[in-house]
């Protein structure tokens, strides 16, 4: 059984996200500015336009979908080759944006992703062409006494640009960002408590999103901002894990699996100031 250290590739992210979140907290000393038309000089019959504000903070959780390929299924889950449909798929975040004019924001947020597949079923077989070769050809079949899952977990950085237009209270919009992520996977039992074995890493990539967001009452001084998005790709990792199953048993996953589901839908809630 292998066992590796979770927190290894992760503790220089953790630290990362202090260090950028106080820079963040120490120049959010913008104050709002209230946007006059200048249409007229006379002061008493000025308009003003909603209140643009610099900073917005968000929370909010995304739902995902895609596919996975374990190193093992039970048998009669399906076609290996293709992937099956990753199980369990969530992930949820923190997200501050810093708007530059009405249109255009730039933005940073830190996201925890997660999904699983079952790869064995207590009392069941389990099979693979990997199986079949470390078994020296003899037999395809792995038998379990207890469920086991493949699990991967990602917690990433990203910083990126959104580009929008204002219509009353909506704004759609687009953008993209770069992330550092750390992942780690998995073969483990169902409540986490044993591993057969894991490996952990580190990967950057590109993402897109789309979403729209829902202002209410723009004029007041902290509105309050609801949003319906899209988040699209993944990176790859490729985790090797020794002694998987049994001593001797080495999966190297040369094909890569997403470290989180490549099509995310989330739903967020910040505040403005």
């Amino acid at each position: 059984m292998c066992y590796t250290n979770p927190y290894t590739n992760t503790s220089s992210l953790y630290i990362a996200v202090l260090v950028l979140l106080g820079l963040v907290l120490s120049i959010c000393t913008v104050t709002e500015a209230q946007i006059v038309d200048s249409s007229t000089v006379n002061a008493d019959t000025a308009k003003t336009s909603p209140t643009f504000h610099k900073w917005g903070l968000s929370f909010g959780g995304v739902l995902m979908n895609g596919t996975v390929t374990p190193a093992l299924l039970p048998v009669g889950a399906g076609y290996f080759g293709g992937g099956i449909p990753i199980e369990s798929p969530y992930g949820f975040g923190l997200s501050i944006d810093y708007n530059i004019n009405p249109s255009l924001r730039l933005f940073f947020d830190g996201n925890f992703y997660t999904y699983r597949e079952q790869v064995g079923i207590e009392g069941q077989n389990s099979t693979s062409s990997w199986v079949f070769e470390m078994n020296d050809y003899v037999t395809n079949l792995i038998s379990f006494n207890e469920d086991a899952y493949f699990y991967m977990q990602t917690t990433g950085l990203r910083f990126g640009v959104k580009y929008g237009f204002q219509k009353d209270s909506f704004r759609p919009w687009v953008g993209a960002g770069i992330g550092f992520y750390a992942w780690k996977a998995d073969y483990a039992t169902a409540d986490r408590s044993g591993s057969w074995g894991s490996d952990n890493g580190t990967t950057t990539g590109v993402t897109f999103l789309f979403g729209v967001d829902y202002i209410f009452s723009r004029e007041s001084k902290n509105p309050i901002m609801i949003t319906i998005y899209g988040d699209l790709a993944s990176p790859v990792a490729n985790p090797v894990i020794d002694d998987l199953f049994h001593d001797g048993w080495t999966w190297n996953n040369a094909g890569g699996n997403h470290i989180m589901g490549p099509n995310r839908f989330g739903f967020s809630i910040g505040l403005f100031h």
